[in-house]
């Protein structure tokens, strides 16, 4: 039993001493062949020559640049803007933009603030969502992204004509700065969807 424990390891040593080698171009061949019966009598040798290397050299990798990390677009970076109000019966529909302006993309996630506002009454505020399902958007100089928001002119709790409407201000998904927009909605209730 102790002579396999020694004998093991050097086979094994051995087996893989023969796998690490490089293989050795055979040598070169000296064949001897009788002359044929006709012709005067001598050896005649043929020498073969050693086969051809070929060395495949793989193409140089090219080196990755670093990736240019894309920040969360500033209020500076962005314009907004609206489509046209659009209503069907008491619900009322604006499409909100919200344009990169730079030379460099940024990103946008979340939900616009949005309130509805008149001199003389409450403001209307619209909260902004959790951002779980919003999806993160990279929009490269020019870009847009838009929002909807929603409101009635119908009061939902009493079902009673709303009457007052006010003028649209809206904050950009993780910003700060306010923006009026030329355009009036209902004050009863609002929604904002996030950008997309």
């Amino acid at each position: 039993m102790n002579m396999w424990k020694v004998s093991l390891p050097v086979i094994a040593a051995a087996f893989l001493a023969g796998c690490a080698s490089e293989p050795v171009p055979p040598a070169a061949e000296s064949v001897t062949t009788p002359a044929p019966s006709s012709a005067p009598a001598g050896p005649t040798t043929a020498v073969s020559t050693p086969p051809a290397t070929v060395t495949v050299t793989a193409p140089p990798s090219s080196v990755a640049a670093e990736p240019q990390v894309t920040g969360p677009c500033a209020d500076t970076d962005l314009v907004v803007s609206n489509e046209p109000l659009e209503s069907q019966g008491s619900e009322y529909r604006l499409v909100l933009k919200f344009e990169n302006v730079t030379s460099q993309a940024c990103t946008l996630q979340g939900y616009p603030g949005a309130d509805i506002v008149d001199v003389d009454l409450p403001v209307v505020h619209v909260e902004r969502r959790q951002q779980i399902a919003a999806p993160l958007l990279t929009l490269a100089p020019g870009d847009i992204a838009t929002a909807d928001l929603q409101a009635s002119d119908v009061n939902r709790e009493t079902e009673t004509p709303c009457g007052t409407w006010g003028q649209v201000v809206v904050v950009a998904p993780n910003a700060f700065q306010q923006r009026r927009l030329d355009v009036g909605m209902p004050t009863c209730s609002a929604l904002i969807s996030s950008v997309t």
